[in-house]
């Protein structure tokens, strides 16, 4: 009995140290399984990153496989351009190459100087004696005279002109005085006309108008009376401003475009809606049409509207609406750049340029105008799926303006592409560049105006310089 008992306890002894061994076998497992999942979670996390990376780097490396948006294929502007596009681009253009010889075309006028039938000033250059034996030729009549002429500028001068203002006290007792007294020294209306023709034609700085003024003129300008200058221009010139406003209200095409500026340092847009005739600039902080609404709360329900596909334009009340083919066919060539093998983008390329060899040649037709249309919903209607993003969303925004391609097969005041009113807006841009942001709201709105009145003066075969002559 008691060797069983013994036994047992021996037994119970053995089976308690293995369940000690496994016990601790389970504790190194336990633990070497919580090293594990700690490995994994650390694993799962590097390998999130990795895949961040991975796709931040495709995105990366996309810019460099698919062509650079530029100029040329897209509505980037020039100025945005690098450099090496900006060297590509004078050799580069979307035109097709014509069978015209270079250079001035038959009929073309050209320009000469002419000689003055009643020139300024006459200097007689006579011969005093002979160049062969030295003989004074003073009593020898003129045989031959050759006519040079010299057109050159006379150094100019401000010239300084006293108004007397004389006072007489009649019998009666009364004080009689000349109206007109303008103060003790102001500046005539000439170098005013200068001032504001340097700053907002030329756009010239305030700092280089004062120094201008002084090489030329010697006469110190402050830059105060350079900016009162400017502002009593804005003021006089805000009738004719509202004239031009009116008008292009009420014409039958107009063409619209914006660009940013910069207004005490932050964005503003500056607007530009025109005519042949006319241009009409303003400027606000809104891209959109509160902007539009401000200056054309009417909209423009008699105009045929040529633009860009800003959709600000496409909330406007208007008659009809043409978009600029030009901008078009760029958004176009960026796609055949993307894909050369695939033949959406020069067909819709072939179309587009067909529509404008019809206007050029005059051979306009009802059916030929259907068979365009018909032309751009097969187009359309085609499945581009397989090819890049660009495609359907070119091909999305086509379907949104497919009605306003060809307007200008219907009427022939129509233009197809808006480079007028982007000639117009690109003087912004020049401004900037050349003396710096506006420093006020004020200044820029006296910008828009007398832009306004000097780009009409120039379309209607005006003096710029007499406009203002005639505002200040």
């Amino acid at each position: 009995m008691n060797q069983i008992v013994t036994d047992i306890n021996i037994t119970v002894q053995e089976l308690v140290k293995r369940t000690a061994v496994l016990e601790k076998t389970v504790s190194v497992l336990t633990e070497n399984e919580a090293n594990l999942n700690r490995l994994l979670t650390k694993k799962d996390v590097e390998n999130h990153k990795l895949k961040q990376e991975n796709q931040e780097l495709k995105e990366r490396l996309a810019k460099y496989e698919e062509p650079e948006k530029n100029s040329d294929n897209s509505s980037i502007p020039p100025s945005q351009d690098t450099i090496a596009n900006k060297e590509l681009r004078r050799t580069k253009s979307l035109r097709t190459k014509s069978k015209k010889k270079s250079g001035g075309q038959p009929g073309h006028k050209g320009t000469t100087l002419e000689c003055e039938d009643l020139p300024d000033k006459i200097v007689c250059e006579t011969p005093q004696y002979c160049q062969n034996c030295g003989k004074s030729l003073e009593d020898i009549p003129v045989s031959r005279t050759y006519v040079s002429q010299v057109k050159d500028i006379e150094l100019p001068k401000i010239t300084t002109t006293e108004h007397r203002f004389d006072e007489k006290i009649c019998t009666c007792g009364h004080h009689n005085k000349v109206d007109g007294y303008m103060g003790r020294i102001v500046y005539g209306k000439t170098i005013r006309a200068f001032v504001v023709y340097l700053a907002h034609v030329q756009h010239i700085s305030f700092k280089r108008i004062k120094e201008t003024i002084k090489d030329f003129f010697h006469h110190d300008i402050s830059e105060g009376t350079i900016r009162n200058i400017l502002k009593k221009a804005g003021d006089k010139a805000k009738n004719a401003y509202e004239e031009i406003r009116q008008r292009v209200e009420n014409s039958k095409v107009v063409g619209a475009d914006e660009t940013g500026l910069a207004v005490k340092k932050e964005l503003h847009w500056g607007w530009i809606f025109q005519t042949d005739s006319l241009t009409y600039v303003f400027q606000m902080k809104s891209r959109g049409m509160a902007a539009i609404d401000t200056h054309f709360p009417n909209g423009l329900p008699n105009s045929i509207l040529v633009t860009d596909r800003h959709q600000s334009y496409f909330n406007m009340d208007v008659k009809q609406h043409q978009v600029c083919l030009a901008h078009l066919l760029r958004n176009v060539q960026y796609l055949t750049e993307l894909d050369a093998k695939q033949t959406w983008s020069t067909r819709f390329t072939k179309m587009l340029m067909h529509s404008i060899e019809m206007r050029k040649n005059n051979c306009i037709t009802a059916n030929k105008i259907t068979r365009l249309k018909n032309r751009l919903k097969k187009l359309l209607a085609e499945d581009l799926d397989s090819l890049h993003d660009e495609f359907n969303k070119f091909k999305k925004g086509m379907k949104n303006v497919q009605d306003y391609l060809f307007t200008f097969l219907e009427n022939p005041d129509v233009p197809y592409d808006n480079n007028a009113s982007e000639r117009g807006v690109r003087m912004i841009k020049v401004k900037q560049k050349v003396s710096g942001c506006f420093r006020t709201d004020d200044g820029a709105d006296i910008f828009a105006k007398i832009h306004s009145l000097t780009q009409t003066a120039q379309k209607n075969g005006n003096s710029k310089f007499n406009v203002l002559l005639a505002l200040v």
